[in-house]
């Protein structure tokens, strides 16, 4: 597997994170460069699980992680509290 995420998945989520944020009243994160971290990290797990598990936390086993939609974006936090960490 590549370090980098497939530009498909790059895309897709960069896409996913806009049109989420416009519908939902969702802020990416105020600190440059966070939010592309966090693309890049939600790509890598959709090319590397299929589902974009939040990147943000430390996962024994994603797979196990995926049968859970608690850390799925946009996770549980962010859809209570409006923005991502």
């Amino acid at each position: 597997m590549s370090d980098m995420p497939s530009e498909q998945s790059i895309q897709k989520m960069r896409v996913f994170v806009e049109k989420y944020c416009e519908k939902s009243g969702t802020t990416v994160s105020p600190i440059e460069g966070v939010t592309e971290q966090v693309i890049l990290g939600l790509a890598q797990n959709i090319d590397e699980i299929g589902r974009p598990l939040c990147p943000c936390r430390f996962y024994p086993d994603k797979n196990e992680e995926k049968k859970h939609r608690t850390w799925m974006c946009a996770c549980d936090d962010m859809q209570i509290y409006k923005y991502c960490h």
